[in-house]
């Protein structure tokens, strides 16, 4: 039962990509590259598949996301980041949330980094200080960073088990 649910989820993850994938957008950055303050091209849909791809020998179960592109909800979680105005930005959360478990992607102006990696980090520090979950705020002070390349940066909290790559952008 749990293996059909996970092939359901993950066929519904695929559509939702393919749906959203065509075109790049400010608010949902459904672009797949664009330009990194490094010079080069960074993929976000190859970053974040590399992310789950590291995931695979792991021993753990599948981890299912889904996009958000609501730009509301991202900003309920990343507060002051719609304000730097990103040029691209691509969240996936956990089927059950309130779990320490999501990627985001955000690409905003190189003037912006700074500013953009302390949004990151706040989102990080609050989970940390998570009081009504004490046991989600070890996964959140243990399992989640930030990493920049250019003006790329990427959020990534993961359950214990996990593996956070050494550096996202080099998967994309």
């Amino acid at each position: 039962m749990k293996r059909l649910l996970s092939i359901l989820a993950l066929c519904a993850l695929a559509l939702a990509l393919t749906a959203c994938g065509g075109g790049s957008n400010a608010s949902s950055g459904g672009g797949s590259s664009g330009a990194a303050g490094s010079g080069g091209e960074v993929s976000f849909d190859a970053v974040y598949q590399g992310i789950l791809d590291a995931q695979k020998d792991s021993g753990q179960e599948e981890l299912i996301f889904f996009p958000e592109e609501g730009a509301d909800a991202i900003e309920s979680l990343y507060p002051g980041l719609s304000a730097l105005n990103p040029s691209r930005v691509q969240l996936y959360l956990p089927p059950v949330t309130g779990y320490a478990c999501e990627i985001l992607l955000v690409e905003v102006a190189e003037g912006d980094v700074d500013a953009a990696k302390a949004i990151l980090q706040d989102r990080i520090d609050s989970g940390a200080n998570d009081t009504g979950y004490p046991e989600n705020a070890v996964l959140w002070q243990n399992n989640a960073q930030v990493q920049v390349q250019g003006n790329c940066l990427c959020m990534i909290a993961l359950p214990d088990g996990y593996t956070i790559p050494e550096n996202v952008f080099a998967l994309g």
